[in-house]
């Protein structure tokens, strides 16, 4: 650290992104701020704008994982801290988040995750041959809403037929990104009350008889090495439901919404060797995740800011993703865009998303059967977003078409 810090964190502009024009161009009031400063101070905490100091603080030694007190400063439940200590990576801290995370790689393999690919493709195409009958139809109802939440109890090894007791909790689940939380409050305790006692329940009984599944894999994983408490086993299959499902069902929508509306759609059906690089560019337009939160655990200092220890860091990936030193002419959409897998939207470094090939494949396999069988894709009205301050960013309702499959049914 230099012996003369030229600034502070007093000195940081300070931005009320309750403002407008957060809400009608946030793009754009993002370009503006970061011209002016690579950080600014919100109710979230300090955000960084610029994609080469959001990219060195994911990897920089001297931050660590927040730690439960952002919950807790929200005034959040006995149940939300439980979540926050016991079941949220992002939040644990140390070398008890890295104990954890090697756990849980263990359940990530490439083999398992290509090993899902038919079971992808087969609930995609089911839930797609149901939309010829509720043209038109809402993406989020009809299909985000229950594919990625198959995919995840076909990888947890949990019973098709318990499927339906999940989607509500797990819904309810993300609000935890809202703000205020208080609202909410009451749904998430339940969801994670009913999760909790749920895999208590397919934990025992796993124990009892092994399968080649995710939670198997997490009890062996405890037994042989110690890895996990009992708590933390329990809280990563929680987490994974939470990480797994809101986030998927976001970004999915995300993909059809932009590649319809930038009229990319006939170009990928035409060329779908496209489409791994096209979802790469929709998770840098518009990622479903728009914060990664650390903490300065030691006095830092970055381009001659100090950032005192305590100091809550906001990775902002909107506008890092967004940021037109690594990304040419961000704000244009182009799903042949050569770099666009470096966007922020899996986080980076020691605390990259774990499921990261997971909702890869998933979007991949579900995007491809799109493409062939809903060939005249367009909105149907206007997509549904909640009102209010939110970490995540996606639509409650996505109203399409199919007018070639209508037609051919009259």
């Amino acid at each position: 650290m230099s012996d003369v810090t030229a600034v502070t964190l007093g000195d940081v502009p300070r931005v009320d992104l309750d403002e407008e024009r957060f809400r009608t161009d946030p793009a754009t009031a993002f370009d503006q701020l970061r011209q002016e400063s690579w950080i600014i101070h919100t109710v979230r905490g300090y955000e960084i704008l610029s994609y080469e100091v959001a990219q060195q603080m994911c990897v920089d030694p001297r931050l660590d994982s927040i730690g439960p007190d952002y919950y807790l400063n929200l005034g959040a439940s006995e149940q939300i801290m439980w979540y926050a200590t016991q079941a949220s990576l992002p939040m644990i801290e140390g070398t008890r988040h890295d104990r954890i995370r090697r756990a849980l790689q263990r359940g990530f393999t490439r083999r398992r995750i290509d090993s899902l690919r038919p079971r992808m493709r087969a609930v995609a195409g089911r839930l797609i041959d149901r939309l010829a009958d509720r043209d038109p139809f809402d993406l989020v109802a009809d299909f985000t809403g229950r594919y990625p939440i198959e995919v995840l109890c076909a990888l947890m090894g949990v019973p098709e037929e318990d499927i339906d007791r999940f989607t509500a909790w797990t819904v309810d689940l993300g609000l935890l990104a809202r703000f205020p939380l208080e609202p909410h409050m009451a749904r998430i305790d339940a969801a994670i009350l009913g999760l909790r006692e749920y895999f208590r329940d397919l934990v025992d009984r796993r124990r009892r008889e092994r399968e080649d599944d995710f939670v198997s894999t997490l009890i062996a994983a405890q037994a042989e090495t110690g890895l996990l408490t009992e708590d933390e086993l329990h809280g990563a299959l929680l987490n994974l439901l939470f990480a797994g499902h809101d986030t998927t069902r976001y970004q999915f929508g995300w993909v059809v919404q932009l590649l319809v509306r930038h009229g990319e759609w006939e170009r990928l059906r035409a060329a779908p060797d496209l489409v791994p690089g096209a979802i790469e560019e929709v998770m840098r337009f518009e990622p479903a995740l728009h914060i990664l939160l650390r903490k300065a655990a030691a006095d830092v200092e970055y381009r001659g800011l100090f950032l005192p220890a305590g100091t809550l860091l906001v990775m902002n990936t909107y506008a890092a993703n967004r940021d037109p030193e690594v990304f040419p002419d961000p704000h244009r959409f182009d799903v042949t865009r050569a770099n666009a897998h470096r966007h922020l939207g899996f986080g980076h470094g020691g605390h990259l998303c774990l499921g990261h090939a997971l909702a890869r494949a998933e979007m991949a396999e579900a995007l491809t059967l799109f493409l062939q069988r809903l060939p005249d894709l367009r909105p149907a009205g206007e997509s549904d977003h909640d009102a209010g301050f939110s970490s995540m960013s996606g639509a409650e309702r996505i109203p399409l078409t199919n007018p070639v499959d209508r037609r051919k049914r009259l």
